[in-house]
């Protein structure tokens, strides 16, 4: 099958445009290895028992880069039919066509092959297929139920990350104004401002994809900085250790994602490039800072509030850092990290004494030692979890070990499994011991990052 190749040119074309395509129709091979986000409308005509095959359709346009708040899938069925019972009693209950469900490639390939076997039976009346049908959905819907509990469970009983579709959710709540495009090219421009020639500018153009241009003596300054990172064979780093070292003045930056997806030879200045990460260490404060600031909001009364924020360094099985605010005012407090967003250095600056935040730490030594408290205490009951799970683990590992060695009749089959047996036990010593380390590891390391006042204006922002 071809596709038509002006739908791949078009697609993206205003409606208006004559030329733009509003529908494709595809055989089966148009669900794999193709993108397409950009619509929001899938009907199946032809549906495949497998539900795999079903995500996959999904896939090609429920997926990151998809602008629709809503994509609707329609299926054609006929009544009456095998087609019907299948949807109805073991597709819709799956829930293939509400959320993703590749974790269960196993499961799933067995009750499709279970499928095929009941409907290509002759010897089934319909009653006893309509039985066969339930008994399956019933049966295989329970397993994977469990398997997605578990699932849900993982990163407590095992620590691991295995992928699910909680990873979107995380990612949009890793997302925030600190690390958006404009927030990220604040921090470069400031680093460019302070480790180089301040009244000159380096980033340049008003649109999504910039020319970032550095003379010969900003090369070199900027390649000692990246000298100072942990040596990484990433592409990116030798491409950007490339690029310093060369001699070409100008290179094509862009620090939004949709447009280094467009443009594929720009260098997409996510938070994980070299140039961030030289920022954020040039820029890191080694002591605390003080600092007057004025916002205009019509949320808080106006007036001068004293604020701080700490950096949370938590210690234990899982390392954590975070941001806490403390103010002497709970409105404040609140929105400390909002109101930042369009905060400036206050007109009229003024010295501030350090001793007037003495009631601030007060506060926050208050906030803290609840924390750790509860941090301690989540942090033993973790390291509990992994300790069960790591010790069931162990004892289903040993027992499938010692079952091949009773079996085994070859004299070196019989050494390579002792010592297998051997190896898995010295490492089950050495991974619970370090959990009992970590048990007792549980703490929150705090420091000050910044002290200030912050002058609040009636208007602005809500």
């Amino acid at each position: 099958m071809k596709i038509a190749p002006r739908f791949a040119v078009d697609s993206r074309s205003p409606r208006t445009t004559p030329e733009s395509l509003d529908i494709l129709l595809s055989s089966e091979v148009g669900c794999e290895g193709l993108d397409f986000q950009f619509c929001n409308f899938l009907v199946n005509y032809d549906l495949p028992w497998n539900p795999m095959r079903i995500e996959q359709r999904i896939g090609r346009i429920d997926r990151y880069g998809q602008q629709s708040p809503t994509v609707v899938i329609v299926n054609l069925i006929t009544p009456g039919t095998v087609d019907a019972d299948i949807y109805e009693r073991c597709l819709m209950r799956i829930g293939v066509f509400q959320h993703a469900i590749g974790g269960n490639e196993e499961i799933l390939g067995e009750i499709t092959q279970e499928l095929k076997h009941i409907e290509e039976s002759f010897e089934l009346t319909e009653v006893e297929r309509l039985a066969r049908f339930k008994r399956l959905t019933d049966n295989g819907i329970r397993q994977l139920n469990e398997e997605q509990e578990l699932e849900s469970k993982q990163a407590e009983l095992f620590g691991l990350s295995i992928p699910n579709q909680k990873w979107l959710r995380d990612i949009e709540s890793a997302q925030n104004y600190w690390l958006s495009p404009s927030a990220l090219q604040q921090c470069v421009v400031s680093y460019l401002a302070s480790r180089l020639d301040n009244e000159q500018e380096y980033l340049l153009g008003d649109k999504p994809v910039k020319t970032l241009r550095l003379n010969k003596d900003a090369r070199p300054k900027l390649l000692d900085d990246f000298k100072q990172l942990p040596r990484s064979k990433d592409p990116v780093a030798r491409e950007w250790e490339k690029w310093l070292k060369g001699t070409t003045p100008t290179v094509s930056v862009t620090f939004d994602q949709d447009a280094a997806a467009e443009n594929p030879t720009t260098l997409h200045l996510s938070v994980t490039h070299p140039l961030l990460r030289q920022a954020a260490l040039h820029l890191k404060l080694d002591t605390t800072a003080y600092t007057t600031l004025e916002v205009q909001t019509s949320d808080i009364s106006p007036g001068e509030y004293r604020f701080g924020i700490y950096l949370w360094s938590k210690q234990g099985v899982k390392p954590d850092e975070e941001l806490v605010a403390v103010a002497n005012d709970v409105a404040i407090e609140q929105h400390l990290f909002a109101l930042l967003q369009s905060a400036t250095s206050c007109s009229s600056p003024r010295q501030i004494s350090p001793a007037g935040f003495e009631p601030l730490d007060i506060q926050h030594y208050r906030k803290w030692s609840a924390a750790r408290a509860n941090h301690e205490a989540d942090n033993s009951q973790l390291v509990e979890y992994r300790v069960h799970s790591l010790t069931v683990s162990h004892e289903a590992r040993c027992k499938a070990i010692e079952d091949q060695l009773k079996r085994a009749t070859n004299e070196k089959i019989r050494l390579m499994k002792q010592s297998e047996l051997e190896r898995a036990n010295a490492d089950f010593v050495e991974r619970i011991e370090a959990l009992k380390q970590a048990a007792s590891s549980g703490d929150i390391h705090a420091s000050a990052v910044v002290f200030g006042v912050i002058s609040v204006k009636k208007g602005g922002w809500t």
